[in-house]
């Protein structure tokens, strides 16, 4: 399993890119949320985040992440459900873990849209 390590003065956070559901941009920090719902604040903007990932990606690499609006990142390996009616996003592992995301009705036909036509 790949990791990404960031650094700073005083800490070390490992992250495990194949188990992040999703990335959350709040201005200058980056909310990483892994499929088991555990959530981690990064002190670092979205994209910087993104970069970093895309960086640890080798060869073998099935995880893919993809950007949906400015401030969301998510793992389209875990992708179970879109309901534009809802606005609801629903990410799932296979096993037992869920999450679900409101989002705007717009961002998800798009998206929606962008799936099928591949």
């Amino acid at each position: 399993m790949r990791k990404v390590y960031i650094k700073n003065r005083d800490e070390l956070i490992v992250l495990h890119p194949d188990t992040v559901a999703y990335m959350l941009a709040d201005g200058n920090y980056t909310k990483i949320v892994y499929i088991s719902g555990v959530q981690v604040v990064l002190t670092m903007g979205i994209s910087k985040v993104e970069q970093l990932f895309a960086e640890s990606i080798d060869s073998d690499n099935t995880c893919e992440f993809v950007r949906l609006g400015r401030s969301l990142v998510i793992n389209q390996n875990f992708l179970h459900h879109i309901n534009v009616a809802k606005q609801k996003l629903t990410l799932f592992d296979g096993n037992k873990n869920t999450l679900s995301l409101q989002l705007p009705k717009q961002l998800l036909k798009t998206y929606k849209a962008d799936l099928t036509e591949e």
